[in-house]
């Protein structure tokens, strides 16, 4: 695999033991995709020799150094690395000390380091170790190039997400109630109470609660037609569920909810119920709540016990205040005309005191057999690839102004955690 280290090395991959799984897999991305030797302790150390002797001649030997920030920031022997190839930096213009921001990362971590290290641009993988922009970053990083101007992703006109928009499914069916959408503008950030009121403007002979009530049908028929029927095959999470499942339920260790048995737990947007018959099967009582009917349907024939509530993420009708232990949405929040004030406080009346929450933003289409990352912008096939990440940090911040504390973010595989504990 690697060429003799007489002959240097590209990059020297600077990096905590925990984070080695990511790091070993940007590695070998380095080799295969771009061709590019880089100096990693467990592939060139060689066993029985005096390890901190080979890591400072293996750093003298290298272009560049990479200095890679995970969940638990830079070690102490990382430090000694990073100072020793700053030192270089200060005598060498040419040798380049490259930040690489690896997913799970606090981002305040970058206060922590150095000062003269905050100089450098960094390369932010926060979006995945997938993420081809980033690692694009890197690579021009190593070969001392600048990036340029990186590709706009686009969805296909095959995709699930695109071929018909929730928009253009409710125009259809408020037609017919004679209401008319052409003029509401598509934008991000608008919410079904916005779409309400812009609607009672239009039509003030209209009576406001018959047309919020056909609002909310429109909205509920169009959630149903695009994703009641939604396969495995159009779920990203199945591309690896074993970990993505892993993954969740690691999260929910680390928010406090401990034995799953004795969890009372709701799934706000829980659809036909993909995610069955594996992670759902343990919760002591679990009620899925969800726009569409016939989604629901399919989920309860999935998922043994399960109470179903057909009901608006914004209101929770039917659904029992101060009642769970876990608050559950995933990848819902980021639905067209979604309200994620309202959807926050209902979060916040269902839970018991000591109640978790968790709620995931998703941040990875994949279309075509290509994994791209981003949200995809109202009208049009574009992804912005930083919208994920204001979604999150917007609901992370309505959390904590109710009153939420542990707050955290987390990137997973193929979606971005928001999780909190109520504690008034």
């Amino acid at each position: 695999m690697a060429r003799s280290a007489d002959a240097g090395y590209d990059v020297f991959l600077s990096h905590r033991s925990e984070d080695k799984p990511m790091v070993e897999r940007l590695a070998e991305k380095l080799v295969e995709e771009a061709q590019l030797e880089p100096f990693l302790d467990r592939w060139h150390l060689i066993p029985g020799e005096p390890w901190q002797e080979g890591l400072e001649q293996a750093l003298n030997r290298s272009r560049c150094c990479a200095v890679f920030v995970g969940p638990s920031g830079v070690g102490s022997w990382e430090n000694e690395e990073l100072r020793t190839a700053l030192s270089r930096r200060v005598q060498e213009n040419s040798f380049r000390v490259i930040p690489v921001l690896l997913p799970g990362a606090d981002r305040v971590a970058r206060d922590r380091l150095p000062s003269f290290l905050l100089r450098f641009t960094w390369v932010d993988f926060s979006a995945g170790i997938d993420d081809q922009v980033a690692f694009s970053r890197l690579v021009a990083g190593v070969r001392g190039q600048a990036p340029g101007r990186s590709a706009v992703q686009r969805l296909s006109q095959g995709s699930l997400y695109v071929r018909k928009s929730v928009r253009e499914i409710m125009a259809e069916a408020l037609r017919g109630a004679g209401i008319d959408l052409s003029g509401v503008p598509v934008v991000l950030g608008a919410t079904i109470r916005m779409l309400v009121r812009r609607c009672q403007i239009q039509y003030p002979a209209c009576d406001p609660a018959e047309l919020a009530r056909q609002i909310g049908k429109a909205r509920a028929t169009a959630y149903e037609e695009k994703y009641a029927r939604r396969s495995r095959k159009e779920d990203e999470r199945y591309r690896a569920f074993d970990e993505w499942e892993s993954e969740l339920h690691a999260l929910l260790r680390h928010v406090g909810i401990g034995v799953i048995e004795r969890c009372r737990a709701v799934n706000v947007g829980i659809g036909n119920g993909l995610e069955s018959p594996f992670f759902y099967k343990d919760f002591q009582q679990l009620v899925g709540v969800d726009l569409s009917s016939r989604a629901l349907t399919a989920a309860a024939r999935s998922i043994p016990g399960l109470v179903t509530c057909c009901a608006e993420a914004e209101t929770l009708d039917g659904v029992d205040s101060g009642a769970f232990d876990l608050y559950l949405s995933l990848r819902t929040y980021q639905s067209t005309l979604f309200d994620i004030g309202d959807a926050l406080f209902e979060v916040c009346r269902v839970l018991k005191v000591g109640g978790r929450a968790v709620i995931s933003i998703p941040y990875v289409y994949v279309d075509q057999g290509q994994a791209l990352n981003g949200l995809l912008r109202p009208g049009g096939h574009d992804l912005d690839p930083d919208l994920p990440y204001e979604i999150a940090d917007q609901v992370r911040r309505g959390l904590q102004n109710l009153g939420f504390e542990q707050l955290g973010i987390r990137t997973g595989l193929f979606e971005i955690y928001v999780y909190g504990q109520k504690t008034i």
